[in-house]
């Protein structure tokens, strides 16, 4: 589900999106753009109470002017349905 979020996110594509994260998770996905291209998902650890902490990579946009490549970690847990949902941006820099 996390390759999957990053693949969206690389698309720019909002209806892939909106089925491995939640409304909250979006938003801040949206704010990310500004600073963040070219996400990569790295690892993913899951956690005693069931979730999954994940942890990617990305490029920094031009207008950054930022070498390098900066970390973003997720929060990822289980959906209503069967699957994943990004559901908290924990860090991004």
């Amino acid at each position: 589900a996390m390759r999957y979020l990053a693949a969206a996110y690389n698309r720019n594509d909002l209806p892939a999106l909106k089925k491995v994260t939640n409304p909250p998770a979006r938003a801040a996905l949206r704010e990310m753009r500004q600073e963040a291209t070219n996400l990569q998902l790295t690892r993913c650890s899951r956690q005693p109470r069931g979730d999954y902490v994940c942890s990617f990579r990305h490029d920094f946009p031009e207008h950054r002017h930022r070498v390098g490549h900066g970390q973003a970690t997720f929060l990822a847990a289980p959906a209503d349905k069967p699957g994943w949902y990004m559901t908290v941006l924990l860090d991004c820099d």
